[in-house]
């Protein structure tokens, strides 16, 4: 797997940089998807420029089109991924210094939450991921080897008012790949979440982005265990 390419869904300038950084200094070629080219391309070059093969992608993950023609453009440049992280909603992203903005989000709390604010977050965080692991798991299940690795915040397990909408995604998300890694692991295919209950901040011990990075890379290895709590 460490020749395999690696698509990194929701690539920013903290955690998704942080696992490109990590999987490409370790042999893996990398493709950056997220919905701003311009900010995609600075990310590959300062990849680029500690080493690692690095090409920017511009997709909205709730476009299934655009999604699924992205990551065959990435497969077809870079070669087969085998490796697929999926992080597009950073609700437990404070890089910025406070909580990113819920309603430029469209974060809606427990009982603001409507079908349509649910519908939304799902379309984001279940639909999207359903999407790309459409697009890769057939190459990998071919080669009897891959990894899926989903993260998401503390709503995805713990209740929180503040989170109604993300909440009902983020578990969904949880819930399906609880499942698709039981199915998955005779086939060589690994499926993990990682679920970060805190402040994603550079320096700030279990919350560094750097240190999420690392041990998704090893638990990518290792394969022993479908679940890993941080903040918790």
């Amino acid at each position: 797997m460490s020749s395999s390419t690696i698509a990194v869904v929701g690539a920013g300038a903290n955690l998704g940089l942080a696992i490109a950084r990590r999987f490409g200094a370790a042999g893996h070629p990398v493709a950056l998807i997220s919905r701003n080219q311009a900010k995609l391309e600075a990310l590959a070059a300062s990849l680029s420029d500690e080493g690692i093969t690095a090409r920017a992608y511009a997709a909205d993950a709730t476009d299934e089109k655009a999604l699924t023609g992205t990551l065959q453009a990435a497969a077809d440049e870079l070669g087969r991924i085998g490796v697929l992280s999926y992080s597009p909603a950073p609700v437990w992203d404070h890089s910025g210094g406070g909580l990113i903005d819920m309603v430029a989000m469209g974060i809606t709390s427990t009982l603001e939450t409507t079908p349509a604010s649910a519908r939304a977050q799902f379309d984001l965080v279940v639909g999207g991921a359903l999407t790309a692991v459409a697009n890769v798991l057939p190459a990998m299940r071919e080669a009897g080897d891959g990894a899926l690795l989903f993260t998401t915040g503390r709503s995805a397990i713990t209740p929180m008012p503040i989170l109604g909408n993300a909440g009902i995604a983020q578990a969904g998300l949880r819930n399906w790949a609880g499942a698709a890694h039981t199915e998955l692991a005779p086939q060589g295919v690994y499926v993990g979440h990682m679920c970060v209950g805190l402040p994603i901040l550079p320096g700030s011990g279990d919350g560094d982005p750097a240190a999420i990075a690392d041990r998704w890379y090893h638990l990518s290895r290792a394969r022993d265990t479908f679940e890993t709590t941080i903040g918790f």
